[in-house]
């Protein structure tokens, strides 16, 4: 008669075949693993008889109960009922497979199409998987007509089987805060220790606690022994030691610490575990599954970090991409800093275009016009911007501000300038021979640009930052770019002066910008020819 050791949740669930001594605990080692806290590594040793069990108790520290009392030694009948720490049992004999009428009228319905089902299987939903790998669910046999070979085979592929659901379970993590969680959480499951922390490098390098907890869940950080830690990383080994340090007083008994190694050997942190309670020792065993849960932990760590930086890089190109070239947006969302705010001083060449007697033309037109118009002739600047390597600063009415040499400086920054204004004086031109076609009035356009010293970086808060250059030459910029007329381009004398191509410039009066105490050297840029 074959027999079945039963939880009496339904959860666990062992074939137990006549004439084996087996043990049970909660090592993954153990013949019987039942992985909960208050059953001990080795808590029981079952011989199994023709007609029932001889169990006899292993000195385990919470005990094992038979109709209410602590014993020593029991013999259990088909019926009977034993409890392991917290866990209670029942002895059964093993039944015939029933199938239920709503199992037989599927196979009914699938023979009639054509196809024969051997065996039905439910799949759990990925919690359930987990849940069931940690308390090694199933009706399962606890060794395969006594050989040794099969028990370790079975033991095995609990134990690929467990490490696999815990990887699932992290990798569904979706930030580091719930992933130490899990980590902590599982590591109490699975090994027999009263601490864990999980310390991480932060972004100075420096290696800091992020969570520890002992086993009654209080936040405990403490010290960890520096030179464990140093072995630990320098070297990306894993190790146990006995009466490792720990705070003084803390009574530590045995430690174990591994790496948290990601891709390229890359060390983000280590998983730490120790126990002060008597009998506690960190096994070989325990070390070999905390190596793999590490390396499980560090890879989903890992991932979430990827995951949001790509994700704060997509959220920077969003905003970027309206004002600077794809190309530069690529760059300042892959720089750590990109979202920071503050600034600092640069050498900016700064352009101003804007329509001459908007105002007057606004008013002759339906709304409906006026956007049209605004938006092709920005269309037009933008694209002339992008195609010389500026950045876009901002539209202010029927104005455009662009400037070139921040956030990215160019040595030709002021060439850059003044070749995108003359372009755009040719985008005008074929802007105002597609308005002519539908027979809307043309524009004229007024550029101002100069060069020198401006405060420049993002402005805002951190949901919308915006880039801009601040400063007294930009002011001139826009001054200039108000004296100039319709198809004409005024630059400074600062500007002609950082050339490094020939222009041809002509020199017009000085004039006395706004602000200015004195006129200033101002020229008017000729078309090529």
């Amino acid at each position: 008669m074959t027999l079945r050791l039963a939880s009496t949740d339904g959860t666990l669930t062992f074939e137990l075949r006549p004439g084996l001594t087996l043990v049970l605990g909660r090592a993954l080692s153990c013949d019987l693993p039942v992985l909960d806290p208050t059953v001990s590594r080795r808590h029981a040793e079952l011989v199994v008889e023709p007609t029932g069990i001889a169990v006899r108790d292993l000195g385990s520290s919470n005990g094992t109960f038979h109709g209410g009392a602590r014993i020593d030694a029991v013999t259990l009948a088909a019926g009977d009922r034993i409890t392991f720490g917290k866990v209670s049992f029942e002895l059964r004999k093993s039944a015939e497979l029933l199938i239920d009428d709503t199992t037989a009228e599927m196979r009914r319905r699938a023979a009639r199409a054509g196809t024969t089902i051997i065996r039905q299987v439910p799949v759990p939903d990925a919690d359930q998987a987990l849940e069931q790998a940690l308390m090694a669910t199933g009706a399962q046999p606890a060794v395969d007509d006594g050989s040794p070979a099969s028990a370790v085979y079975q033991r095995d592929r609990q134990k690929l089987l467990l490490l696999v659901e815990i990887s699932k379970a992290l990798t569904r993590t979706a930030s580091v805060e719930q992933l130490l969680e899990r980590m902590l959480h599982f590591t109490f499951r699975l090994l027999d220790v009263d601490y864990v922390a999980v310390w991480l490098y932060d972004e100075a390098g420096t290696l800091v606690p992020r969570l520890a907890r002992t086993r009654d869940g209080a936040d405990a950080p403490r010290t960890i022994s520096p030179a464990m830690v140093k072995t630990v990383v320098e070297q990306q080994v894993a190790i146990v030691s006995d009466a490792e340090g720990s705070a003084p007083g803390a009574n530590i008994r045995s430690a174990g610490c591994a790496p948290l190694v990601a891709s390229e050997g890359r060390v983000l942190g280590v998983l730490y575990v120790d126990g002060a309670r008597p009998g506690i020792r960190v096994s070989d065993e325990d070390l070999d599954f905390l190596v793999a849960y590490a390396g499980i932990g560090a890879v989903a760590l890992d991932n979430i970090r990827n995951s949001e930086r790509i994700r704060q890089q997509a959220r920077v190109r969003e905003n970027f991409e309206r004002f600077f070239t794809p190309h530069m947006a690529e760059r300042i969302a892959a720089a750590p800093e990109a979202l920071g705010l503050g600034g600092e001083r640069r050498e900016v060449a700064v352009l101003f275009a804007d329509i001459r007697g908007f105002t007057e033309i606004a008013a002759s037109l339906a709304p409906d016009a006026t956007a049209a118009l605004l938006t092709d002739f920005f269309t037009e600047m933008v694209e002339v911007v992008f195609a010389h390597g500026g950045t876009l600063d901002k539209f202010i009415g029927d104005r455009v501000m662009a400037q070139w040499g921040a956030p990215i400086h160019s040595g030709d920054d002021a060439d850059r300038a003044l070749e995108a204004a003359l372009d755009m004086l040719r985008a005008v031109e074929r802007l105002n021979a597609v308005r002519a076609g539908a027979g809307r009035p043309a524009i004229q356009v007024g550029i101002g640009i100069n060069y020198g010293e401006a405060f420049a970086g993002y402005t805002g808060s951190e949901r919308r930052l915006e880039y801009t250059v601040i400063g007294d030459s930009v002011n001139t910029a826009s001054r200039l770019c108000d004296w100039a007329e319709g198809g004409e381009v005024l630059l400074s004398d600062a500007l002609r002066d950082a050339f490094t191509r020939p222009h041809q410039v002509m020199a017009r009066e000085p004039l006395v910008l706004r602000g200015k105490p004195d006129p200033i050297a101002v020229f008017r840029a000729v078309p090529p020819r």
